[in-house]
């Protein structure tokens, strides 16, 4: 004996119109508030700021940004303004944070200063760790550091000391007064180190950083001297080289 299967009631006509014309209802409502929020102040940058800045002025970090007072809050994004401030110069690292509704924070890390440098036109410029000379700032004192002197711009061997001096506490350069290329075919980057304490140090750029604690303590106690910090280290103090002269 076959059975029937009773067949599925269908949703009244009447019915599924009403819920479609629901649903357009709330699809236009919800792009009606898009619409309103993006043409309100709530969708624009109200504030900027930056911090972390003191050799790049807040005009070239305005520029570098190219966003307004009015422009929109979410676009362009975060990493683009930071590709953007990233770009300067003197500019190590850049986070642009945006916080709701419409602030908008630059935070700047600039390259650390680590040398000084005479320039063409007579004046001290300001070194920084990736090689960037800054002329000196007027009314401001130049810091501490030691003088780079007779290197030329281009030399591959010049940047790298700008980044071994910054990896060196400022305690242990404060004796230091100029730095000079000394290259040799054996060591292509050789430099000649003067002290404010009157020593004449020899030593290479790669091994600067591991050398600078011995010196310090051979300059506190020792007499002036030459002292080669290579493979070996030799100290002669001036006056021993005095008395051989005139012996």
């Amino acid at each position: 004996m076959n059975e029937r299967i009773p067949a599925i009631p269908r949703e009244p006509a009447e019915r599924r119109r009403r819920s479609k014309l629901l649903w357009i209802v709330v699809a236009l409502f919800v792009i009606l508030l898009v619409v309103l929020f993006f043409r309100s102040s709530l969708s624009r940058v109200t504030s900027i700021e930056v911090t972390g800045n003191y050799y790049v002025s807040q005009a070239e970090i305005a520029q570098a940004l190219n966003v307004q007072i009015g422009d929109s809050f979410f676009a362009p994004g975060s990493k683009t303004l930071e590709r953007r401030v990233g770009q300067l110069p003197a500019v190590n690292a850049v986070q642009a944070k945006k916080r709701f509704p419409g602030k908008l924070t630059i935070v700047v890390k600039e390259y650390q200063p680590v040398a000084v440098e005479l320039g063409a036109d007579g004046k001290l410029g300001l070194v920084l760790e990736s090689g960037l000379v800054l002329p000196s700032k007027e009314g401001t004192a130049l810091p501490n550091k030691p003088v780079l002197a007779g290197w030329s711009a281009d030399d591959p061997q010049r940047l790298e000391l700008c980044r071994v001096l910054a990896k060196i506490q400022d305690a242990q350069l404060g004796d230091l007064s100029q730095i000079s290329p000394d290259p040799s075919k054996a060591y292509p980057d050789r430099i000649k180190l003067y002290t404010r304490s009157r020593f004449e140090v020899i030593t290479t750029v790669g091994k600067l950083a591991d050398k600078i604690d011995i010196l310090n303590e051979l300059v506190e106690n020792r007499e002036p001297g030459q002292v080669v910090m290579l493979d070996s280290d030799t100290y002669r103090p001036y006056s021993a080289q005095t008395a051989s002269s005139s012996g």
